[in-house]
């Protein structure tokens, strides 16, 4: 059994460097021959065998999941049943919400869905419409959402909106969580901490911008969302409760009964999350700890994590694309290694306090670098915020929740004090999250190789392991590791964000930048708190010296104002420099620390076109024109010529004429467009020109967002996409490491 649990984990970290998912059929055929070689080699077989089922599971479930999506999308309009699964988001123009399929192949996967002007929608409701639906594609940005591997783990197979045509509401469904939920929501309303009480009482997470950016800062969105920790807080408590009980219920296998009875509780609690992804798997380990408990089954705590792991991936093998997953059960792992490592010998109130010191030391270093390796970044206060809140909220505050919680649900008519002293209890947590939403607590380490980190850890968890003393390395360790980003050379780089339909360019050096914006006035918000955010806090920007967009004078100081305005915005940028309102391009300066920068005037005209020379190398930024600009861009006699050019207009054939690409001769063409745009940019007469002069095309839509580091001898270019775990859910096209290497 061991080593087959060997042979599911160590398959399962395999799989995210594999390029396709091998056939069902020649996986099932290797595990025949495993099975004919298992009397000679039982050992090593059971590992070969855990590796087989596990590639069986991922292989099955990925046909019959690329099966339903194949059938879904084989037409461009198809009619389905479909429930809504929660309250739509309602926006100016459409409402947005999440519904799962009723009827055919794809019966009981997920679809996203827009609707504009619709009737009045509610969860539980089944409808028949009539939807055109396209593959499931996000942004691919730095410090971006991974929508594609979110659609895997969560069996979400399209997105799309719904059609004109008859469209038939079926039946209003209410569940009995719905009603429970709104009439906690009636309890907890009139306090200030309501978004973390919803939050851990039912699983809801309506946090405000300013919350979530806490929850970061701090390093304690763990603490914010139904988990494992709060499910094995629930089956603790009546485990405990239910042990106190013994001699007042003369029941024989009493133990029994108490475990029984803590798993119901917490498999409630789960309920009430809406068995949400991470309170599965902390049912499935509960389980698992009854049924070993329950049987008096030695089990150790290396071996009762390795079956737990190796059950969750058979069961669903996409788990292994979630960092929820890893964080989880490697934090799961670094515990019991700890626990096992230094146990508690002593229990006086000394000992005690100085073990408790000692394990979240150990816990808050091993998981910041478990952080840096999965998210590239940390909060330097993870170790204050867990030290003072992680027992503040299981001792106090989340058993308040609790019983408040079931006093509720029972109908029990005043318990009003009760969630008053709730709230008092989560008052100092929502304090420290506003707090730490006001400080720039989040350290990105972009430039730390990720595989250092995870060395680093290893040789960490080898120190836990063989060295009584291992806690004097973690300084040092942790210095060599912070001070990674302070070594990289500061270079020039370009980064060219995957923003749809919008042209947004980032020219950065360390922690200042510049940002060119030709996105609609429309998408002002939506890009600023949506993608320039995580961008930013990703890649260390901290100071933006020019803003440049394309809107006249007043939509320009308006996005400014609302860049200033920004809670997040603030936060993570020290200051703006005095010109970064200026009202035409035709202010910037001609030199930008040490790149030119050269504003092609066009008369008569409002648009900004840049060609920026950095370490050598030009970049020519048309943005946004139209024919008769380009036709004056033409007939003027000044040099256009340079390495590297965005194309006009989104790719559109309309502009990017050939005599345009003859002039300024570049060696790499860049383009911004959506995926499967409905303008069907970038345009294919701008392509077949692009070929004919032997230029190279590198699409957004494709890529993911663009980065150019600008050196002496040669630009390196590298795409965001090819850089995401695992390989075979994206494969854009072959992109040369350094696509431009001699002047």
């Amino acid at each position: 059994m061991l080593r087959f649990c060997i042979g599911v984990a160590t398959a399962s970290l395999l799989s995210l460097f594999l390029p396709i998912v091998p056939p069902f059929f020649s996986i099932f055929l290797a595990m025949l021959i495993l099975l004919l070689c298992a009397r000679r080699w039982p050992k090593v077989m059971a590992v070969f065998f855990g590796a087989g089922c596990f590639f069986a599971s991922l292989s099955w479930q990925y046909q019959q999941q690329q099966l339903a999506s194949s059938t879904l999308l084989e037409k461009n309009h198809i009619v389905l049943l479909v429930k809504i699964n929660a309250t739509p988001k309602v926006y100016a123009q459409y409402s947005q919400f999440s519904a799962t399929v009723l009827s055919g192949p794809a019966r009981g996967y997920q679809l996203t869905l827009r609707w504009q002007q619709p009737p009045l929608l509610a969860a539980g409701q089944h409808w028949r419409l009539r939807l055109r639906l396209k593959p499931l594609h996000g942004l691919v940005n730095p410090g971006g959402f991974n929508t594609t591997t979110y659609g895997w783990v969560n069996g979400l197979l399209a997105q799309g909106q719904v059609s004109k045509g008859p469209h038939i509401l079926l039946q209003q469904q209410y569940s009995l969580r719905q009603l429970l939920l709104e009439r906690v929501e009636r309890a907890i309303s009139p306090y200030a901490t309501a978004p973390l009480l919803k939050a851990l009482a039912v699983g809801e997470r309506d946090f405000s911008a300013r919350l979530w950016l806490g929850a970061q800062h701090s390093g304690l969105g763990h603490l914010l969302a139904i988990s494992g920790l709060h499910i094995g807080l629930v089956f603790g408590w009546v485990l405990w409760l239910a042990s106190c009980s013994k001699g007042v219920l003369a029941i024989g296998r009493q133990y029994q009964l108490a475990l029984l009875l803590a798993l119901g509780a917490a498999l409630f609690y789960a309920w009430l999350a809406s068995f949400a992804i991470p309170t599965v798997r902390a049912s499935v380990a509960l389980a698992l700890l009854v049924i070993c408990r329950s049987q008096l089954a030695r089990l150790s705590l290396g071996r009762f994590w390795l079956v737990l792991v190796s059950l969750l991936l058979l069961v669903q093998p996409f788990w292994v694309l979630s960092a929820s997953f890893w964080l989880s059960v490697l934090a799961v792992a670094i515990i019991f290694i700890v626990l096992w490592r230094y146990p508690l010998t002593q229990y006086h109130w000394r000992a005690r306090l100085i073990w408790f010191l000692r394990f979240h030391l150990l816990l808050s270093v091993m998981m910041t670098l478990l952080t840096i390796v999965l998210f590239s970044g940390f909060s330097p206060v993870v170790l204050l915020s867990n030290l003072i809140f992680v027992p503040w909220c299981s001792l106090v505050a989340i058993p308040l929740l609790l019983l408040s919680l079931l006093l509720t649900l029972s109908g029990v008519s005043d318990v009003t004090w009760l969630w008053q002293l709730t709230d008092l209890a989560f008052r100092p947590l929502l304090w420290w999250l506003h707090a730490s939403a006001d400080q720039p607590l989040w350290w990105p380490m972009s430039q730390v190789s990720g595989v250092m980190v995870s060395l680093l850890t290893m040789v960490l968890l080898l120190a836990f392991l063989f060295i009584r003393k291992a806690m004097l390395i973690l300084i040092p360790l942790s210095v060599l590791l912070l001070s990674g980003s302070a070594l990289q050379v500061s270079t020039w780089q370009l980064h060219l964000l995957d923003s749809g339909q919008r042209q947004v360019v980032l020219l950065q050096r360390g922690s200042r930048a510049l940002l060119y914006d030709a996105a609609p006035a429309l998408a002002i918000q939506d890009i600023a708190a949506r993608q320039l955010e995580p961008v930013l806090r990703q890649l260390g920007i901290r100071q933006l010296d020019y803003l440049l967009f394309r809107q006249q004078r007043t939509e320009r100081q308006r996005q400014w104002r609302l860049l200033a305005d920004y809670p997040v915005r603030q936060n993570n940028l020290d200051s703006f420099s005095q010109q970064g309102g200026v009202s035409s391009c035709q202010q910037l300066p001609a030199w930008y620390h040490d790149i030119q920068i050269e504003v092609l005037v066009v008369p008569a005209s409002d648009h900004c076109i840049l060609r920026v020379t950095v370490a050598g190398w030009r970049l020519f930024i048309p943005g946004i024109i139209d024919r008769a600009t380009e036709q004056i861009l033409l007939a003027d006699s000044r040099d256009l010529t340079a390495e590297v050019m965005l194309l006009a207009n989104n790719g559109s054939a309309a502009v990017n004429s050939l005599s345009l690409l003859q002039r300024v001769n570049p060696s790499l063409a860049l383009n911004a467009a959506a995926f499967m745009n409905g303008y069907q940019h970038p345009a294919q007469a701008v392509q077949q020109r692009l070929a004919l002069l032997g230029v190279p095309l590198l699409n957004t839509a494709e890529y993911g967002a663009i980065s150019i580091r600008f050196k002496p001898n040669k630009l390196e270019v590298s795409s965001w996409q090819r850089q995401r775990l695992p390989f075979w859910v994206e494969k854009p096209p072959a992109i040369a490491e350094t696509l431009v290497t001699t002047r």
